[in-house]
Formats: C-alpha cells, structure tokens, sequence
C-alpha cells in the first residue's frame, strides 16, 4: 500500500510510505529557500512521486494529520468544563475563550480547504484520511520508535483544539489518559517568553532554551507561575494580563513585570517552569502503569533540555522523540499512522536521511562550468578530511539523501574541531546567526560513553540531536566549542551500520587529536533553510563561508584563490 502524507501549513512538505517502509520525504522550504515555509507543497509532492517512479494515481491513501474541526469526543467536556471554571474565577475572561475557539477554526479554515480542492481536483475523494493533530504526533512517534510499551506525551502551542496529550500505547492499544485545551497551552507560553525577549515565537524557542543556562530559575519563577501553572492535575492558564492562548497581545502590566528582569533570568524562569509543569503532570502516569519508556513529539519536544529532563526522570529507561517532532514532521507521522489504521503495518524509523540526492554526473557537471573553483579528487577522502581538520579548515559537506526535519545529521553539514570555544562567536558571525547555545557534538557509538553522563547504546534520541547529555571532563578538556554554559551538550550519535564514512572519521580524528568528536552544524545561513543542492552549496563557497565543500565524499572544491 502506498500512503501519501502532506502539510501544507507551518513547514509545509510531503513523505511517501510504501507498506512498512518510509521511502522519501522532504520539506517545501528546502525547494522554494523560504524557511518554514507555509503554502501548497508541489515540489515536496512532485518529489517523492517521482523519487519512487509512480504517479499520484497509484497512491492508495492521502493522510492529513489535521482534522480541522473540533472533535466533540476529545473536546467537548475540556471545553466546557473550563468555560465553566472561567466564569465562577473572572467572567470577563470568558470573551478570551471564545475568541481561542474562534481564532482556531478561522486559521485552519483556510488551509483545510486548499487541502481539499487539492483532493478534489485530482479525484482522491475517496482516498483520503484525515488524523486529529495530536492523535498523528502521538502515534507518529510510537509507530518510529523502537519500543511496544511506552507512555506518549504530545505538547505544542495548538492542533485541533488541543494542545497536550499523554496516552499509554501497549501493542498498538491506546489509553488516552490526559488531555489540554489550546487555552491551556505550554507552547503559547514559551512561545511569548519567546517573543517578550525580542525572537519570533513558533521558530526562535531554541534561542531561549539556550540562553536559559545564561540565567537565574528562581528569580522570574513566581511571575512564570502567575502565567500558567498546574492546579490539581490539571494545566491552567491565567488568561488576561498575563497570558493570552496566543502569540500576539501582550498587557501593560506583564511588559512592566517583565522588564524588571533579565532576559537571561526570564529564559531560565521559562525554562525551569517548564520542565517542572511537564514532569509533574506525567509522573503520575510513570507511576501508576510502571512506565519505562516514553515516546515525545509536538512541537514544544524540540526543547532538548526539557527532553534531558523526562530521560531522567526516576524510573525512565529510554526516551524516544520524533526526529521531525513538529509540525513539519506531520507529513510523516500522518503517512505512517495511516499505514497502521488501514493495515497494521508498522514503519520503523531506520534515519532521516529521505530527501533529495545528486548524482556524481550531476555534479561534474558543474565543476566543469566553474572556471572559479578548484576541484580535487582525493585518493583518501578520510585522510583528506583529517588534514583539512588540522589545518583548521571550516568544511561544508553534501552527501547522500538530505535529511527530513530540522536537524542536520552529517549530509548537509557544516563540519569543524570542536577543540576552540571561541568558534561559537566567529562561525556564528560568518552564518549570521545568533545563538546561545554552542554548536551540537557528532560522535560515535564507541566513543559516546566516554563523553556523556547516562548515555547506553540504546538511546536512540542521541542519533538525531534531540536531546542533552552531562558532559564527562573530557569534552570540556578537549571539545570545548560544543559544551554549553550548564555543561551539556546536544550530540549526534553515529552508528557503523548507518553511516561508516561519518564513523571512521571521527574515529580517526580521535586517534590523531584524542578529541572524540567534531563540531556539527546545519549548513544554511541565518534564516535560510538548510541547503539542498550543491549548486547552493557552491554559492555558500563562493561567499566565503566555508573553506570547502566536499560533495558525495568524493570531491573537494575550493575557491581557486584559495586553493
């Protein structure tokens, strides 16, 4: 059976499933250089059709992982319970309500029909699936991850007036045990720490996460606990002055409370509450059904501090988050949750590398009309790498499938030593970007352990930089450009079986240099998406940004003025 997965909302973009395989997937921004971007993904759609030798007539089902409407079995009792709550507390809140119902189904109105006629210009009628929102999170996660028992906690700003779920999966039977309104949304909240601190919500929260090490927790805490807070076993925001289910609107009063604080002890504050908000609802549960794994996704699991914090939680085994965890990564989880509904056909996640490559034709082809550029084709390109590295030779590498999601894993990365702190500050520069936390750690699976605190060759959350890690005296001593402030870092760990070139030649760099890992970073400027091609990858060279780019492991192009 094959299953077409599409979001044409935030990050738009399109993954293709054949039975229990996910064969291609990519995101609308890597074709169209707008970053996030939010319209019809053709190219994503053309792509993956094509990629796989089919047309879209031999697609047995379109999944849509939003329902865009409000599901009355999910919603209804939340719903009335807390306009209920809302007007015994303070009356005047309740136009606050009724205008987060209203904003949600007007946003998605449109969306939801360009969907449609999509559908129904090309005759899918009877073919299409469409998922509640949280419901594609939870079991999107579950169905990729390695384990049949585990607690699945989703969380995000909103999806079909719902903004955070726990249910427990055991052999593909669900026990939903929990669930938020949008009103009562941890996303809206990090979301305006995001923004009050000068970033844009809904694509900055990293920039807080990494500040928050900068910072004091308890200085702000009690105005984050006037925010939103957990009452009983519930999570209730305190709509008016202080929070709002959105990202725009913010009171006089809440500016005033916010000014008196540093933007490095508002990042803590938000970060701390958050984390504790979201152990406290979900211990419970760990408890009572004896839980020892848990599976993440949603937007707000983009938070690798937060997703330490679960892992560590008393009990916990292992955490799995969705490589692709937000809303880009609904294409994929809607793809394989269909293929689970209308089989049971489970898709393991085997990486991300699922999107575009380029054939070594193609990229003679552009050598050969580049009188600018020096090519070389090392007989070793390992050891051609290695003496780059020592020559501190800043390296952008294009290699293989790009990656689906927003991390890059070594095929459309910038590599580096990791043994100068003060790369954070220059490479930054030259990348435009502004960042509070250092570049991530690639590593392997042999030298993991002895650079991380509570890392087992089960956590499988490392291979996708999705979560943090203690470091072990050895990275601040010898890798000291990609430990943070609160001495964690975020790693990629690689795996022989996944990627043996990445593998021997961190392992090499570790017997020439005794550092055991090189800096990681996505290759892409400051608001541009990562690139695809090697055609941008050129045009970076060609500004200077990186020293050279190696293509397909084979070639290593230089500017000829550096050469």
């Amino acid at each position: 059976m094959l299953i077409l997965g599409v979001t044409n909302n935030d990050t738009a973009g399109a993954c293709l499933v054949k039975d229990t395989r996910i064969l291609s997937a990519v995101h609308e921004e890597r074709f169209t250089r707008v970053k996030c971007h939010k319209v019809w993904p053709q190219q994503s759609i053309d792509f993956v059709l094509r990629e796989n030798n089919i047309t879209l007539n031999d697609i047995d089902i379109v999944a849509y992982g939003w329902k865009a409407g409000f599901n009355e079995d999910y919603s209804l009792n939340l719903y009335v319970e807390r306009v209920i709550a809302e007007c015994v507390r303070n009356f005047d809140n309740v136009e606050i309500l009724r205008k987060r119902v209203a904003d949600e189904l007007n946003n998605d109105r449109e969306k939801r029909a360009e969907f449609d006629q999509y559908i129904f210009s090309n005759n899918l009628d009877t073919r299409v699936r469409y998922i509640d929102h949280h419901d594609t999170h939870a079991w999107g996660a579950w169905l990729c991850s390695p384990w049949n028992n585990a607690l699945v906690v989703t969380s995000d700003g909103r999806g079909d007036f719902l903004s955070f779920t726990v249910r427990h999966i055991v052999d593909g039977n669900e026990s939903v045990l929990h669930r938020e309104t949008t009103i009562d949304s941890l996303g809206y909240f990090y979301g305006r720490i995001t923004h009050l601190l000068g970033f844009t919500p809904n694509r900055h929260e990293g920039k807080v996460a990494g500040l928050a090490a900068h910072g004091s927790s308890q200085k702000a805490l009690p105005l984050m606990r006037k925010m939103i807070d957990v009452h009983g076993h519930r999570l209730v925001a305190n709509c008016g002055d202080y929070y709002l289910p959105s990202y725009q609107g913010y009171s006089e009063k809440l500016l005033e409370e916010i000014r008196k604080y540093t933007p490095q002890d508002i990042a803590a504050a938000a970060q701390y509450h958050t984390e504790n908000i979201i152990c406290k609802l979900i211990q419970p549960y760990i408890k009572n059904h004896k839980i020892r794994h848990i599976c993440l996704a949603g937007g707000l699991f983009g938070n690798v501090r937060l997703n330490q914090r679960i892992r560590e939680l008393p009990g916990i085994e292992g955490v799995f988050i969705l490589p692709c965890m937000g809303d880009e990564g609904l294409p994929l989880a809607a793809a394989v949750t269909a293929a689970w509904r209308e089989q049971k056909a489970r898709c393991r996640l085997t990486g991300m590398s699922l999107g575009p490559q380029f054939s070594d034709a193609y990229v003679q082809s552009l050598i050969d009309v580049s009188s600018d550029l020096h090519c070389e084709i090392p007989e070793d390109m390992t050891e051609h790498m290695l003496h780059l590295l020592r020559a501190n030779t800043i390296i952008g590498v294009v290699r293989g499938p790009m990656e689906f999601g927003s991390r890059a894993l070594c095929n459309r990365s910038i590599i580096y030593h990791a043994h100068n702190a003060d790369i954070n500050r220059w490479l930054n520069n030259k990348l435009q970007r502004t960042e509070f936390m250092p570049f991530g750690p690639v590593t392997t699976e042999n030298l993991a352990g002895i650079c991380f605190k509570n890392w087992t060759s089960e956590d499988i959350a490392a291979e996708y930089m999705t979560i943090t890690y203690v470091c072990k005296p050895i990275m601040k001593e010898r890798c000291p450009a990609v430990v943070h402030i609160d001495n964690t870092a975020r790693p990629q760990v690689v795996r022989n079986d996944k990627d043996p070139f990445m593998f021997r030649l961190i392992n090499c760099w570790y017997e020439l240099t005794g550092q055991p890992c090189l800096v990681n970073t996505s290759f892409n400027r400051h608001e541009e998406p990562i690139i695809n091609s090697p055609l941008q990858a050129l045009s970076v060279l060609r500004q200077g940004i990186v020293d050279v780019v190696i293509l397909n492991d084979k070639y290593a192009i230089t500017r000829k003025n550096t050469a």
